[in-house]
This record gives C-alpha cells, sequence and structure tokens, in this order.
C-alpha cells in the first residue's frame, strides 16, 4: 500500500519537476535577452541641466519611442516621457530657452513638438493644428537652432510655421494679400538652409502658373517674407533677387558667409552670397582642413575638422566663431572626443543657443557631450557607458528581486502554458496531418501561376457567410504580357480589414485557366527577378500626342517571335527609329524598356537599387493601353545622402500611388556618384551650346550637353527628363567641377 501510495506521489512530483526547470528557463532566457535588448537598441542621448540629467529616447512597441530621463551622478531613472512616433521612429531635436525640443510624427500624421524641461515635464506645442504627411526630415528643417516646418493642410493649402523660443508659429499660405493667387505646391529651395545662405526659402507654385518665393524665417509680424517671380525673369535669377531682398527686410547680411571649399584640403572660405564668390580661407587659431559646419545660433557656427591636411594623419580639432564679434573660441576639447568619420554623419548634431555657455552634441546611437565654454568643464556619456548603467539595475540582472517580479506576471503563463499542452495533445492528430495538405494544396497553385500586380475595380457580395464573415466576389484588373486583363476572385472579408475598390493587390495568375488568387506576403519573394530581353527590334511607331516639349509615343518591339508594346515620351531633339533594337525588361506582367540603341547591350550589374520618397506627383492628360503618365518628384537615399529626382512613368490606371510613398528607384552607380560628387561644389546656371544623344538608358536618352557658364564651357553627360528634354539655348541650373569641367543638371529650364 505504501509502494502504490509513493507510486501516486511520484506521477505528481513528476510534472512538478518539469515544471519548475521550464520555469526556471523561461525566466533565465528572459534575463538573457533583456541584456541583449539593452545592447543592441538604437539609443539616441540628450543632456539637460547643465549636464547633470540626459534623457534617453529609444523605441517602443506602444507610443512609437520612449523617453527616459535619468540622473548623471545616480544613474537613476527619474521619468519617463512617452513620444508619439509611427513606425519609422525619425526624430528632430534642437534646444530652446534650455529646454529639449523634440519633434515626432505619431501614425494619424500628426507632428508632435515636445519642449522637456530639465524636470522632465513636457509641454506639446503643436497640439494637433500640424499634420504633414511623408518622413518628418522631408518637412522639418532644423536652421541655426529653430525649426521650420513646411507641408500642406488637409484642404491641400501650403504653409510654412516656425518654433522660436520655445514658441509655434503657423502661417498658412492662402492668407489676404500674402500672395497674388492661390498656393497650389511648396518645397524647399535646394541649399538656402546651409551656412552660405543667409535666409533659408521655399518656392511656391501659384494657381495662375507664376512662381513666388516665401522666406522660412518669419518677420515679427510673425508672417514670411514673398517675392514673385517677375516675366522677364528666370527662376535663378528670381531666387537670387528674393533671397537679397529677404536678407536685407530681416537684417541678414549676405557677405562674410562661410563655406567650405570643395577642393582640397577643403577648408572654410568667406562667402559672399548676393556676388556668390568665395574670398579668403577664415582665420581659424590653427588651420582646419577637410572642415564641417555646424550653424548654432543666429551669429555662432561650430567649424570642426583636421589639424592635418590628410585627416587620417592628424587629430580632430573645433572652433566655435562668433560673426558678429570675428571672435574665435577653442572647443576641440570636446569636439576632439568625436571621430572624424562622424563628424560627416547626418546623425550628429550640435547645439547652442544664443548667450548661453553651453555646447551640446547629440550623436545618434553613439554618444552625447557637453562642455562650458567658459570654465573649460565637460562630460561625454556613450552608449555603451549607459548600457552598464541598465545591466547593473536589479530588473535586469538575476536576482531575488527579478525572480518574484517574474512569479507575479508568470503564473498566468503557467497556466495557459498547462492547458495549450493539454488541448495541443487532443488536437495534435488534425494540427499535424491538416496544415501539411493545405500548404501542399497552395503551393501547386502558386507554381502554377504568375506572380501580377493588380487593382480592384469592382466589389459584390455572394450572400454568403464564412465565420459570420462576408464572402465577397473581386474584379482585379491587372497588366499581363502588355495587355490589359480582368479576373474574378472570391475572397472573405473581414471587418477589421476591410478592402476597397481602388486598392492595390498582389495575385497569382495561371494564364491557362484564366484563374487567379490573392497572394499574402509570405507568398511573396523577397525579391522578384526582373526578366531581361535582348534583341528587341523597334518595328512601328504610333504617335499618341504631345507632353511639354516632348511626344508620348506607343513603341511596337519584336523579340523571339512575340510583340511586345511598350508607351514611352521622346524628348525633343531625340528620336526612336523602326528597325534599332533595344533590350526590355519584365517585372510583374509589365513590360518596360531597359535600353535602347548605342545602351542596348547595357549590363545591369552597374546599376543600384534603391527607394525614393514621392514628394510630389503631376499628372499628365496621356493615357496608353491603361497606363497614365504620371512625373513623380523623389528623393533617393544613399547611405548619408539624399537626392532630388524627376522621373516620368506610365503607370496603371487605379494604381494607387500617393505623396509620401516608398517607391522602387533603380539607378546607374557611375551617374549617382558623379551626382553626388558634384553636387559638393559649386552651383549656379549655365546656357546650353550643343546637344546629342546616344541611347537609353530605361525610357530616359542618354545626353551629352555642352553649357557655357562665364565664357567657360562645361560637359554634362547623363540621362535627361524626356518630358522635360534639353535643347540648345536652354538656360539650366548645374552642378559643377571648375577643373575637371564635369557638370550635371539639377534644374531643367522647363519645370
Amino acid at each position: 500500500m505504501k509502494r502504490a501510495i509513493s507510486l501516486f506521489n511520484l506521477v505528481f512530483m513528476i510534472p512538478a519537476i518539469v515544471l519548475s526547470f521550464m520555469v526556471w528557463n523561461d525566466y533565465s532566457s528572459r534575463i538573457e535577452d533583456s541584456a541583449k535588448q539593452l545592447a543592441a537598441s538604437d539609443r539616441s542621448l540628450f543632456f539637460l541641466d547643465g549636464g547633470n540629467k540626459v534623457m534617453s529616447v529609444e523605441e517602443d512597441d506602444d507610443t512609437g519611442l520612449r523617453g527616459e530621463l535619468y540622473d548623471v551622478k545616480t544613474q537613476q531613472l527619474l521619468k519617463k516621457v512617452p513620444l508619439r512616433s509611427n513606425l519609422h521612429g525619425q526624430l528632430v531635436s534642437t534646444y530652446q530657452n534650455g529646454r529639449l525640443i523634440l519633434v515626432t510624427l505619431d501614425d494619424s500624421d500628426q507632428l508632435n513638438i515636445h519642449a522637456i524641461d530639465s524636470e522632465g515635464g513636457v509641454k506639446e506645442l503643436a497640439q494637433k493644428t500640424v499634420e504633414l504627411s511623408g518622413f518628418l526630415d522631408s518637412s522639418v528643417h532644423p536652421w541655426r537652432g529653430k525649426l521650420i516646418v513646411s507641408g500642406e493642410t488637409n484642404g491641400s493649402v501650403p504653409f510654412i510655421a516656425q518654433v522660436e523660443k520655445g514658441k509655434l508659429q503657423k502661417v498658412n499660405l492662402d492668407q489676404p494679400k500674402l500672395l497674388p493667387s492661390r498656393p497650389t505646391f511648396i518645397r524647399e529651395v535646394t541649399g538656402s538652409f546651409e551656412s552660405d545662405a543667409a535666409v533659408p526659402m521655399f518656392e511656391v507654385d501659384l494657381h495662375d502658373d507664376r512662381n513666388a518665393f516665401v522666406s522660412g524665417w518669419l518677420n515679427p509680424q510673425n508672417t514670411p517674407l514673398t517675392y514673385v517671380q517677375k516675366d522677364n525673369e528666370t527662376s535663378f535669377d528670381a531666387k537670387d533677387h528674393a533671397a537679397r531682398q529677404f536678407a536685407a527686410q530681416l537684417g541678414r547680411t549676405e557677405g562674410g558667409l562661410l563655406q567650405v571649399d570643395s577642393s582640397y584640403p577643403k577648408q572654410v572660405r568667406y562667402y559672399d552670397a548676393a556676388t556668390k564668390k568665395t574670398g579668403s580661407v577664415l582665420p581659424t587659431p590653427m588651420p582646419v582642413y577637410q572642415a564641417q559646419l555646424y550653424p548654432l545660433n543666429d551669429h555662432e557656427t561650430l567649424i570642426a575638422g583636421s589639424t592635418t591636411k590628410d585627416e587620417a594623419e592628424g587629430h580632430v580639432l573645433g572652433y566655435l566663431y562668433d560673426e558678429k564679434t570675428k571672435q574665435f573660441t577653442d572647443v576641440s576639447a570636446i569636439v576632439s572626443l568625436i571621430p572624424y568619420e562622424d563628424l560627416k554623419s547626418d546623425r550628429l548634431h550640435f547645439y547652442k543657443e544664443a548667450g548661453s555657455s553651453v555646447l551640446l552634441y547629440s550623436n545618434a546611437e553613439a554618444s552625447a557631450g557637453w562642455m562650458n565654454i567658459r570654465d573649460g568643464s565637460l562630460n561625454l556619456l556613450n552608449n555603451q557607458t549607459f548600457q552598464q548603467w541598465l545591466a547593473a539595475k536589479d530588473e535586469n540582472r538575476k536576482s531575488v528581486q527579478s525572480f518574484m517580479a517574474y512569479l507575479k506576471q508568470g503564473d498566468a503563463v503557467v497556466i495557459n502554458w498547462a492547458i495549450w499542452v493539454l488541448i495541443a495533445v487532443l488536437v495534435f492528430g488534425s494540427w499535424a496531418i491538416l496544415p501539411p495538405l493545405l500548404r501542399a494544396s497552395r503551393k501547386r497553385r502558386l507554381d502554377r501561376g504568375v506572380t501580377i500586380p493588380g487593382t480592384i475595380t469592382n466589389m459584390s457580395e455572394t450572400g454568403t457567410l464564412v465565420n459570420n464573415q462576408p464572402l465577397v466576389r473581386l474584379t482585379v484588373r491587372f497588366q499581363d504580357e502588355g495587355r490589359t486583363k480582368e479576373v474574378e476572385i472570391s475572397k472573405v472579408v473581414s471587418y477589421l480589414n476591410p478592402v476597397h475598390v481602388g486598392d492595390s493587390v498582389m495575385i497569382s495568375y495561371d494564364r491557362r485557366k484564366n484563374k487567379a488568387m490573392f497572394l499574402t506576403s509570405a507568398d511573396l519573394p523577397e525579391q522578384a527577378e526582373p526578366v531581361i530581353i535582348g534583341q528587341a527590334v523597334l518595328k512601328r511607331i504610333d504617335f499618341c500626342g504631345n507632353v511639354n516639349r516632348g511626344s508620348a509615343l506607343l513603341l511596337h518591339f519584336e523579340a523571339g517571335g512575340k510583340p511586345y508594346s511598350i508607351p514611352v515620351v521622346q524628348a525633343a531633339g531625340f528620336e526612336y527609329r523602326t528597325g534599332e533594337t533595344a533590350a526590355l525588361i519584365q517585372v510583374g506582367g509589365l513590360t518596360r524598356l531597359y535600353a535602347y540603341g548605342s545602351q542596348a547591350n547595357l549590363n545591369g550589374s552597374d546599376r543600384l537599387n534603391l527607394e525614393g520618397e514621392v514628394i510630389r506627383i503631376q499628372p499628365f492628360e496621356v493615357t496608353i493601353n491603361d497606363r497614365q503618365l504620371l512625373l513623380f518628384e523623389t528623393l533617393i537615399s544613399h547611405g548619408r545622402e539624399r537626392l532630388r529626382k524627376v522621373n516620368s512613368q506610365f503607370v496603371p490606371r487605379g494604381l494607387s500611388v500617393q505623396v509620401g510613398n516608398i517607391i522602387p528607384a533603380s539607378v546607374k552607380k557611375e551617374e549617382l556618384d558623379k551626382e553626388i560628387r558634384l553636387l559638393q561644389g559649386k552651383q549656379g546656371s549655365g546656357k546650353v551650346t550643343s546637344v546629342s544623344y546616344s541611347g537609353t538608358n530605361g525610357d530616359r536618352p542618354l545626353a551629352r550637353i555642352t553649357v557655357e557658364r562665364n565664357g567657360e564651357e562645361y560637359y554634362i553627360e547623363q540621362s535627361v527628363e524626356p518630358v522635360y528634354g534639353v535643347e540648345t539655348g536652354d538656360e539650366l541650373w548645374i552642378a559643377y567641377d571648375e577643373h575637371s569641367r564635369e557638370a550635371i543638371i539639377i534644374q531643367y529650364a522647363v519645370a
């Protein structure tokens, strides 16, 4: 009898022992995961209260971003500050009136401007009065301690907002007497937020087809200054006149500005924006080579760089330059703690308020620091040291306190685990057999189909409910092998995730059965492999109307006995000819021109696949084969560089493309490298003296252009946007190199 009781007790002890091991292993795993998460967290640090406190900002699953205020001496958490942000987690920062200003964009496209004081108190400045679409750094522009915001209201009215001294002022540009016609679009004037520009500016499209310029800096009446382009002015001349007028009205001098020399060894020189002439080298106490400029406030700029012409042989030094008194303050003690490569990072920001003795910096995901320029005291806090603070806390290491905290959260987990195990045993048979059968059936259907993007054009109810949710018949329109097709697909639609007419979808289309099925993200490959079709011969050309100075054409090719029809825009001065060969590319059922003429054998290995944020869309009244011509203005991201590009495409009608969308962009590496290099040099207007073409890159003609500027000739070799085109006599805005005579187009004559 005793043996039976012992065996009975043993039966109950075994699961207790097993569950104890499971609980301990789960607890240990959580502690280890917590340590790994601390080490891997992307965190930005900002000092407050004269360096006595530090604000940590990192990702948070609930609010997007989370701020935590710590005491530097005790390393104790003082306060948590939730920061609403969308999934991109972007952050723009500055200091005003001794407070840290953090700007985020939440999921509802509302701008949040948090003014955080030294005690962790937060004042929200925007109060849901500013709505933005797209990326935060495309619309919020830090400038000498101010924050300048540009965008459009829900009613598509362009606006400018300014955060200065902890206050927000917003101005809608349709105010009476501000502009002579209704504004329709606003964009940043390239280069006007740099150190060699006196006043930041925006260009505004007006409803009567005129252009205007407005200052990003509001006057004492809290309105921007305006300048309307005259009939006899080019856009470049109007921009210069506006800059000169704004500077005079706001008391900003265009002479004595600072500019880093584009040529080796890249020292800082005086620059006169009115005459566009560089002057002598800025006489810093010690020479600064390979320099970087950081405008801090209305009259102070930080200059940082190397002590030697070859930065690999020297060390970092820095000077605070007062543009009013012409005095220098050596701040090398704090700047030298930053690696030289980080000086060129767009994640490194310096801050100093006018009249303050504290210079601060924040190097995202690396470190933060401050220096009192009067007594020389300073402090540096890097992410590794901050992680050690957190790892030393009881809740982040094995201890009685952390184990008790785990048990308080783990009771329900343990109970649910036991229930789950019981249910799993009961239903394991059906769960083990049915899913593989369903996956195999779906895989066979996917193997028979081709992956194609489509658009929902119609919806109708079938009258059938599945689990109390409606079965809906959807009509999907798509392009396949150059033809527009439609197919019906039935789908159970969730009330929580409804679909609408006009939504873009991905389908697997079975050509043999003329049937299709919707694809999930798990069905899609990570990268759809494009198909290159070589030796396509141009057989016929159909004229479909004019587009600006170009012509809309439908090109009919033949390759391997199959016909292909491709809509393009033919630039003025360039000509497609029957009998010429081309290379075509097919992606997702759509066929486009890959290269034409002498470029038809172009190797795809020299192309880069990047991403671009759509910041403007201009539709044209041209539709060919159910594809409408759209002109996209995008910001292409490549490393630390963000380049503005314009590109026209024929897009399937009904496909939803909006400002703020991220779209793929394929560019030639050689052309991109040249553009990045030349954009670091000088810019100005030039007159076209000759143009010739040699094939295309995609559907953009490859041009050889000669321009004349101030009696000197410069040479451009790049693909051009066919909607605009380039003709002899055009006045272009170019970036150029005075030594190599190379140049690239920044803005076309027709824009």
